[in-house]
C-alpha cells in the first residue's frame, strides 16, 4: 500500500502532548447525580502525539517538536512515543511547569459511544521556542498543530520564503479556538487540512455541512488549500477540493472509545497525502483508520498496522462502502 517503496516516508509535527487519565462509565452522569466507574486506565496522548504514533504504525519515520514538563508524565510521555518508534529529539522540557494533562470520561458504547475531555493545560509550544525548521521541512510533510497563534502563523509563512517545496497539513483542532475570521484565515495557509463537521461549521460560519463546504470552497480558489479532508463521525467524511466534494461512507464497527478518532482519521489522511494518492482513496483509508482506532479504551489502544487496515477494508465488498462517493453539493 506504501508509495515510495525504496525509502521511508518522514514526517516532522509541530504540535501537542498530553498524558491521559481515562474513566469509562455507562452513560454520562446528569449534573447532580453519579455514575459508577467500570475501568480507568491512563496513558500518553495529545492531538499530534497520537497522529505521530498512528503514523508511525503505518511504517512512516516521525519526527516530533513539543514540549512537555519536567516531571514524571512528561517521562512517561517520552518513553511512549520512544517506544512507539517516534523520534522525540526535539521534545524540549519545560522546569518548573507541568505536562498537558487531561482527564476523559468516556461514555456509552457502539453507536452511542462518547467522550468529554477536561484539559489541564500545561507546557506547550509557544512563539519564541527554537524549532528544528531546517530539519523538519525537509521532510515529506510537516503537520502543523499548534494552539500558538503566532507560531503557527510564522511557521506557515515560512515556506514560501525558505523552503517553497514544503508540504503543510494542519488540523482545524485548536484554530477553532480563535474566531471565525482568524481560523478561516489562517486555515487557507495550509497545503491540506483535517478537521471535522463541527469546526468546518465554526470557521465558515455556515450551519448546515453542504454550505459551509460551499463557502469553504469559495475560499480556496486563491488560497494554498489543495484540498480538505472532513470528518462527519459516523456519516463519513467529506473530501473537499475546489470544484468538487466527494462524500466516502463510514466503515461500521462496534466503537469502544471514540478518544483519539479524530487524531486517527488525520493520521489516515497525511499517509495518502505522503503516498499521493487521490481523495478518495485518502478519504476510505483514513476512515478506516479511525474506526480501528476506537475498538478499545484509550486514543492508542488499538491503532492499526497496514496489515490490518487491509484485512478491515478487504471484509467490505459492498458498494457503499468502496463507492468514490457521492457529491456534497
Amino acid at each position: 500500500m506504501t508509495g515510495a517503496k525504496d525509502r521511508r516516508l518522514t514526517v516532522g509535527a509541530f504540535g501537542m502532548l498530553t498524558w491521559d487519565k481515562l474513566a469509562m462509565v455507562d452513560a454520562f452522569p446528569e449534573p447532580g447525580s453519579y455514575r459508577v466507574v467500570r475501568r480507568t486506565m491512563e496513558q500518553s496522548g495529545g492531538t499530534t502525539g497520537n497522529m505521530a504514533v498512528a503514523l508511525a504504525k503505518l511504517g512512516v519515520s516521525v519526527s516530533l517538536a513539543s514540549r512537555v514538563g519536567d516531571d514524571e508524565n512528561g517521562a512517561r510521555i517520552l518513553e511512549e512515543l520512544q517506544h512507539a518508534g517516534c523520534d522525540t529529539e526535539h521534545v524540549q522540557k519545560t522546569p518548573g511547569t507541568p505536562t498537558d494533562h487531561g482527564f476523559i470520561i468516556v461514555s456509552g458504547s457502539g453507536a452511542k459511544a462518547d467522550r468529554s475531555i477536561l484539559w489541564f493545560q500545561g507546557a506547550r509550544l509557544k512563539h519564541g521556542d527554537h524549532l528544528p525548521i531546517e530539519q523538519f521541512f525537509a521532510r515529506d510533510l510537516v503537520i502543523v498543530d499548534i494552539d500558538d497563534l503566532r507560531l503557527r502563523t510564522l511557521l506557515l509563512d515560512l515556506p514560501m520564503h525558505v523552503s517553497p517545496r514544503t508540504r503543510m497539513f494542519g488540523t482545524l483542532t485548536f484554530l477553532a479556538e480563535h474566531s471565525p475570521a482568524q481560523a478561516l484565515e489562517l486555515a487557507l495557509r495550509h497545503d491540506y487540512l483535517a478537521g471535522n463537521a463541527a469546526e468546518m461549521h465554526y470557521i465558515t460560519g455556515e450551519s448546515r455541512l453542504e454550505a459551509a463546504i460551499g463557502r469553504f470552497q469559495d475560499e480556496m480558489i486563491l488560497s494554498q488549500v489543495r484540498f480538505a479532508a472532513i470528518s462527519d463521525g459516523s456519516d463519513g467524511c467529506y473530501m473537499v477540493t475546489r470544484n468538487d466534494a466527494r462524500h466516502v461512507p463510514a466503515y461500521l464497527i462496534e466503537a469502544v472509545d471514540p478518544t483519539g478518532a479524530g487524531d486517527a482519521f488525520a493520521a489516515g489522511v497525511a499517509f495518502g497525502i505522503l503516498n499521493r494518492w487521490e481523495p478518495q482513496r485518502t478519504g476510505r483509508f483514513a476512515n478506516a483508520v479511525g474506526a480501528l482506532a476506537t475498538r478499545a479504551l484509550g486514543a492508542r489502544s488499538s491503532l492499526p498496522d497496514l496489515a490490518e487496515i487491509e484485512a478491515f477494508q478487504s471484509t467490505f465488498k459492498n458498494e457503499s462502502n468502496h463507492a468514490d462517493g457521492n457529491q456534497a453539493n
